[in-house]
């Protein structure tokens, strides 16, 4: 059997078995160049290169052209997610934390008596990383102010990640913005900018395109326009309206009916009844350039669907009231998930993050708003040195091998350790892996 040949740069040419989902198999490797550690065969080089965290690869860069060629080549990163020394990194739109906000952000100004009165500018917002593979956290620091209220999307298929819309800090105005983080690069650009300025708007990822779907606009009024970025052309192409506004909307990507991969719209709400979600949504279907209507997705008037997650390409699953729920399409029903113990940091916040890292686990962060003064599950305090609190959680799903219970599905909730400055509840998060 033939295994597919990966080009990388510099006459690099890998054959690999994608069968082995553990370890990559370097059959062949031809190099006309240079060694890329010297005396050293080239094959074992290159996995070598493969296992450090990308972290790192800023450094690596440094030693040489060749090694900055070819860590920067998406063959290489193609390489690592068929192996097991890919990085799953989880980003999240965060605003600075109470512990970690600066005193520049209070300022004081006076009212029409002359009086002075104290005023608090915009929540600040940074680009937070975390790598599932290494427990590590990072922010991404050399880009530019980051609107308040921006999307965050992961485009699997070029190694980027998006920043999109949100308000402009200084003016509170829906921005057009467009940042492109370029993962494999190690660099971050200016997109081309949205054709409509809105916030709170539904985006996701489907293949190499963004959509980006409803929302509102500066005088507040709920959209139904559609559009969607090619992140490689920077270049925008408008949709066919949806059939409905919706301001505060949310975007997943699901198999429709003939299991076809599609970008979903679910709930929102129109101008003229803010607050109050509707029941039903749509997907885009690119054959037709048509939105399809779904009723009955979303029975929860007074909850917002944006705090939901889809694991894997199927499963539907959010925490409503307190109690982990998936939806049941057959039905259309949300039935609850028996998940064990829920920390009641999860159970008992308003708003709850939860975002797929695959590997059946989910990153799950809580705000925390309703564990009261005595804090969340013994406290909410964590004893490891630097960690904030009980506030971040790993969720596993682990299928029984032996025993009575052989086939039935345990979910562990690991704590993940996250310093303060990186507790600030997400507003939008995206994993990638790479």
């Amino acid at each position: 059997m033939a295994y597919p040949t990966i080009s990388t740069p510099n006459n690099i040419n890998i054959n690999i078995n994608t069968n082995d989902k553990t370890n990559v198999k370097l059959a062949k490797l031809n190099i006309d160049e240079s060694e890329l550690i010297p005396r050293l065969p080239n094959d074992i080089a290159l996995e070598c290169l493969l296992k450090v965290p990308i972290t790192s690869h800023p450094k690596l860069k440094l030693v040489s052209h060749l090694w900055k060629t070819t860590l920067s080549h998406p063959s290489f990163f193609a390489l690592r997610r068929h192996s097991s020394t890919a990085d799953r990194l989880v980003f999240l739109t965060q605003p600075l934390s109470p512990a970690t906000k600066p005193k520049q952000l209070a300022q004081t100004s006076k009212d029409d008596d002359g009086q002075q009165q104290k005023s608090d500018l915009p929540i600040i917002y940074h680009i937070n990383v975390y790598n599932a593979a290494t427990r590590e956290w990072r922010t991404l620091k050399n880009i530019d102010v980051v609107p308040t209220f921006s999307q965050c999307v992961s485009v699997p298929h070029s190694a980027k990640v998006v920043l999109l819309g949100g308000w402009d800090p200084a003016t509170l105005d829906p921005s057009p913005r467009v940042v492109v983080i370029d993962l494999a690069a190690g660099v971050w650009r200016e997109g081309a900018p949205m054709p409509t300025a809105r916030s709170f708007f539904a985006a996701a990822a489907v293949d190499g395109g963004v959509y980006v779907v409803g929302g509102h606009d500066a005088r507040k009024n709920a959209l139904r326009t559609a559009e969607v970025y090619d992140v490689e052309a920077d270049e925008w192409r408008k949709l066919p309206e949806m059939a409905e506004e919706r301001d505060e909307c949310h975007g997943i990507v699901l198999k429709d009916e003939n299991n076809s991969v599609k970008f979903w719209v679910v709930s929102g709400y129109g101008t003229e009844s803010q607050g109050r979600f509707r029941s039903d949504g749509e997907y885009y279907n690119p054959e037709t350039n048509t939105w399809v209507k779904i009723e009955n997705i979303w029975p929860y008037a007074g909850d917002s669907p944006k705090y939901t997650v889809v694991t894997g390409d199927s499963r539907w699953m959010s925490v409503i009231n307190g109690d982990v729920k998936e939806f049941d399409f057959e039905e259309k029903a949300w039935k609850t998930v028996n998940m064990g113990r829920i920390p009641k940091s999860v159970s008992g916040s308003s708003s709850i993050s939860m975002v797929d890292v695959g590997g059946g686990r989910m990153m799950v962060m809580g705000n925390g708003e309703r564990c009261g003064d005595g804090g969340c599950d013994g406290g909410g305090e964590c004893k490891e040195e630097g960690c904030g609190g009980e506030g971040v959680y790993m969720v596993e799903e682990k299928i029984r091998e032996e025993g009575d219970k052989k086939g039935e599905i345990d979910w562990n909730w690991e704590h993940v350790h996250a310093p303060n400055n990186f507790l600030g509840f997400p507003f939008s998060s995206s994993h990638l892996l790479i």
